[in-house]
């Protein structure tokens, strides 16, 4: 593994004091080494001149390999989309899988997210698009009752095999998911975190999306599902919720008490109508760890976590009358160090301090739309001003996946031209 040196950047450490300065960043062994004026030499430099120097962007939620489905469902509720999804899903072939989730991680790729918390079946498909593209991928092999599933054999069987399978790997986490109270039962919810528990791994599910979720869910069982959750023993500190939002303030200490972590998906979920907003400045005051998802591409259309940022920022100002409701800090910490603590990897990623893995991404302050930059506003131009395509380079445990707005680790030509073929089949089109 070559040494890497980013010279000449504005450093965003999101450390817990939250230090900017001017300055270099040694990586040696996928690890980052030294920060600071850094008086040495190494085999690949990159000029970080005009740009930020970021931890790599974490989205806490997504199903990646539905890039191919991009589009196909758009102006129509959660069930609809649901529906049509399900429709074509029984129609992928492994190959599919693959090759909507390495368009998938191209498209991360040249817009900073370094890491991703998937949720999907095949995820060994997905292992390989990880592998290949030299993203991170945290996979999560979804499980749900069977008579509701298009999986071939046991939903439960195939995540367990797939998480012994991939353990240990340099870039794959496997862990365990389950869809969401609408299609699994207490045993199913039971088993999963039986195995996660044996297995030492997360726990990844859908949570309060919507408000039929939640009512028919009440009316089915007499209990919301968050309580539902807590009383057959399946919230913990391993979990990653997604969405949240039809939660009461009971429901929120009751996540704050069980240590429960949240992927807050605003785009989804304004794009699916799910109303009402999450309710994240009272997960925040509750001491709830709040990462960021973008979802789909079909109820999100794109990863671009930037553009994310930006709505969680302003959603929660907007519904809220409050100006201060999220700032943009709070907005940067979600994609970056909140997202590593809601994948238990706090210690390795999410910032940039010595010793943590070398994920990184130089975020261009030079155009027009970032104009003027200095350290008292980079922030708010990260957030608010900044788009996936200011992305120069990004980098995953010291190896350059994208530099000068070139994609390095795979073809990216062939990748989109495959997946447009791909989607062209399945679509019929």
């Amino acid at each position: 593994m070559v040494s890497l040196l980013l010279r000449g950047g504005l450093i965003v450490t999101q450390d817990p004091q939250r230090r900017i300065f001017l300055g270099d960043i040694l990586v040696e062994a996928g690890r980052i080494a030294a920060i600071g004026p850094v008086d040495v030499s190494a085999e690949e430099v990159l000029d970080c001149t005009g740009c930020a120097i970021l931890p790599g962007l974490i989205n806490a939620h997504h199903h990646v390999a539905n890039t191919l489905f991009r589009g196909i469902a758009d102006d129509v509720p959660l069930e609809e989309m649901l529906e049509r999804t399900f429709a074509l899903d029984a129609k992928l072939t492994r190959r599919d899988v693959q090759t909507g989730a390495l368009l998938g991680c191209v498209e991360m790729i040249r817009s900073g997210t370094t890491s991703f918390f998937d949720l999907f079946y095949w995820e060994d498909e997905v292992a390989r698009a990880v592998r290949e593209s030299g993203m991170r991928g945290f996979l999560s092999w979804v499980t749900l009752d069977e008579a509701f599933t298009t999986q071939r054999g046991s939903p439960l069987r195939n995540a367990e095999q797939f998480i012994v399978k991939h353990r240990g790997d340099a870039l794959v986490t496997p862990s365990i998911g389950v869809q969401g109270v609408y299609v699994a039962s207490a045993e199913t919810y039971a088993r999963a975190r039986e195995i996660a528990d044996r297995l030492g791994v997360r726990m990844h599910t859908h949570l309060s999306e919507t408000r039929g979720e939640v009512f028919n869910h009440e009316a089915k069982t007499g209990q919301r599902p968050v309580g539902w959750l807590e009383k057959i023993g399946f919230l913990g500190d391993r979990l990653t919720a997604a969405h949240c939002v039809w939660l009461t303030l009971d429901e929120v200490r009751i996540l704050a008490k069980d240590r429960v972590k949240v992927a807050h998906c605003p785009v989804s979920n304004m794009k699916l109508a799910s109303g009402g907003v999450a309710p994240v400045p009272e997960m925040l005051a509750e001491g709830v760890t709040v990462s960021l998802g973008t979802d789909s591409p079909v109820s999100n259309n794109g990863m671009d976590m930037f553009a994310d940022m930006k709505v969680a920022a302003l959603l929660h100002k907007a519904t809220r009358w409050d100006a201060r409701a999220v700032p943009a800090q709070a907005a940067l910490d979600m994609a970056t160090i909140e997202g590593a603590k809601a994948l238990g990897v706090e210690s390795d990623l999410g910032s940039i301090e010595v010793g943590k893995r070398a994920d990184l991404i130089a975020v261009s302050l030079r155009g027009p739309h970032t104009t003027p930059f200095y350290p008292a506003n980079v922030i708010s131009h990260l957030v608010y001003s900044c788009r996936g395509s200011d992305v120069q380079a990004t980098v995953v445990d010291g190896r350059i996946l994208m530099a000068d707005h070139v994609v390095r680790s795979v073809d990216e030509a062939a990748v989109v031209a495959r997946a447009q073929e791909t989607a062209r089949e399945l679509l019929e089109v």
